[in-house]
């Protein structure tokens, strides 16, 4: 298409020019290259005019994605428009057949996006239709929902994964609370931290986590209500009205029926003590830097006007809102709203803050994928809580409602045979004891009792890397035993940990019949770690004895 043939098409084009996104209140011209389907998600197609084709086939790929925008997501289109790209390179029926017998696992992207590009009742492309109609009845093997939910790259976490998972964002959220959040730069750890704990906390999607304002967090005893709008659906059927301790709730919203904080899930999410504190901490620096950098504007907002204004903002705001100009009151707050999108992330940048956080300031490390940064996945994590939810005897209905979906959509779950379950690796307890004792001096660690970790009978049995790690600990079995399968733990050689063996077994013994699946769980974890650590510290010690004879 050349600049005559786009200007001659722009005059004479008499067909339906405007097309509404699934967005309310997006709408866009079929001719432009630039079509906005939402809050900050804009479909660029300028591309599509440098194609050799006729000004029919041009039209009808436009109009083949413009219907489709009005019923899909625009994560959904874009990716699909990506894939159109690549397919439009081989129109000709002939040379798509050719080069489709060259692909490998890319079959099924292209049969995905020509399929979805049928699926409008209201327009059937005859530039794509004969491509799709030539490769729909191929058998490209279907997907193995067992396989895909225990794979290790993309499947539930390990055991040890789960807990590293944990354990790290554990540490990062102290030291998070720690800190001075004074920049951008410190408050935006902060957030994805929070991002973190809250996707771990209600394992909902990034979609859903992205929508949420400062309304939807409330004490637990104060009741959820509906906007003024009538038509907005804000009330959860059920709500944590009650708790003997200081803990918030939270209100989601469903992620995937293209509206923005439209319907309610019908359940409220009651927040753990704990997270409920971090939370409110949270609160408190995002308030203190945003009220800091308005008065840098010269605006200054009394008690009142400031909780209202927090009320309206999103939990995860995008780092623009401490750098927007605003120059009066009313300016700000005709900006911000209950139902305005300002300031909220999108959910592929929340994704990217998550992903950034793991890898590049956290350590959390596989034990089945050795020397790779082990990422917080949203789908990882659900396939996790889905499958310890199976194996732990819940009833379907209460493992659909962990992450909010139908009891069909975890029928695959159920499908999980208890040998495919995933266990702890023996081998790699034995590897992670040899690199605690080799990772760091006993010697230096001795210098201060601080590191020291004590049985009751004040036994010096082994010492903590970085004691301040261990404030917040709530390991199941206390410590000295509980400390043993820790990366923050370094056992003593010549301690008696046999004690503590024979301790955990006693307990592995009396709470296997009565007690709930995750205590025998972490007790057989703790046996397994203490296990490996007296057989290396025997070892060591003939080797020592070797040595001097």
């Amino acid at each position: 298409m050349n600049k005559s043939q786009l200007f001659t098409l722009n005059k004479e084009y008499t067909g339906q020019r405007t097309f509404s996104a699934r967005e309310n209140g997006y709408t866009f011209d079929i001719l432009s290259d630039e079509w906005s389907l939402g809050y900050k998600n804009t479909l660029y197609l300028e591309w599509m005019n440098e194609l050799s084709v006729d000004n029919a086939t041009f039209l009808d790929l436009r109009l083949s994605i413009a219907h489709s925008t009005s019923y899909y997501a625009f994560s959904s289109v874009n990716g699909h428009v990506s894939t159109l790209k690549t397919i439009i390179n081989h129109l000709d029926i002939n040379e798509f057949n050719a080069w489709w017998l060259t692909l490998d696992s890319y079959k099924k992207n292209v049969r995905k996006a020509l399929f979805f590009f049928q699926r409008s009742d209201e327009y059937h492309s005859s530039t794509l239709t004969p491509l799709y109609d030539s490769i729909k009845e191929v058998n490209l093997g279907g997907w193995n929902h067992i396989k895909g939910i225990l794979d290790i790259k993309k499947g539930a976490y390990s055991e040890i994964e789960h807990d590293n998972l944990l354990e790290a964002l554990r540490i990062e959220t102290l030291q998070a609370l720690n800190g001075e959040i004074l920049t951008h730069k410190t408050f935006t750890r902060f957030r994805n931290v929070i991002a973190s704990q809250l996707m771990v906390a209600i394992v909902r999607r990034p979609v859903q986590l992205v929508k949420i304002k400062w309304c939807d967090v409330l004490r637990v005893g104060q009741e959820f209500q509906s906007h003024k709008e009538p038509d907005r659906d804000w009330h959860p059927i059920t709500q944590h009205l009650f708790s003997d301790v200081e803990q918030l709730h939270l209100r989601t919203f469903k992620g995937k029926d293209g509206e923005f904080r439209f319907n309610a899930e019908s359940r409220s999410h009651r927040l753990e003590p704990d997270f409920s504190r971090v939370l409110l901490c949270y609160y408190q620096a995002y308030e203190n830097l945003l009220s800091n950098q308005l008065h840098k504007s010269n605006i200054n907002l009394c008690g009142d006007e400031m909780t209202e204004l927090m009320r309206r903002l999103p939990l995860l705001p995008e780092q623009s809102l401490f750098s927007s100009g605003y120059q009066s009151k009313p300016e700000i707050f005709m900006a911000i709203s209950d139902t305005s999108k300002a300031y909220h992330m999108t959910s592929n940048n929340l994704s990217s803050g998550i992903t950034y956080l793991f890898k590049a300031k956290l350590n959390a490390q596989s034990d089945r994928l050795l020397n790779k940064p082990l990422v917080l996945s949203n789908n990882r994590w659900r396939h996790t809580q889905l499958t310890q939810a199976i194996w732990q005897g819940f009833s379907p209905a209460q493992v659909a409602s962990i992450t909010g979906v139908t009891i069909e959509a975890i029928l695959p779950y159920i499908d999980l045979k208890a040998q495919e379950r995933v266990k702890i690796d023996q081998a790699y307890a034995d590897n992670h004891i040899i690199k605690r004792f080799d990772t760091a001096s006993v010697q230096e660690l001795q210098k201060d009792k601080a590191f020291y970790v004590k049985s009751q009978f004040d036994e010096e049995v082994g010492y903590k890397l970085t004691p301040e790690n261990c404030s917040s600990c709530k390991s199941k079995g206390g410590a000295p035993m509980g400390c043993y399968p820790c990366d923050n733990f370094r056992p003593i050689e010549t301690a008696n940990h046999q004690q503590y063996l024979n301790k955990a077994q006693r307990k592995l013994e009396i709470n296997s019949q009565s007690a709930h699946p995750s205590t025998v769980k972490r007790l057989k974890k703790i046996i397994i770690y203490i296990k490996a650590t007296i057989a290396l510290c025997e070892e060591r010690k003939t080797l020592k004895l070797g040595g001097k004879k």
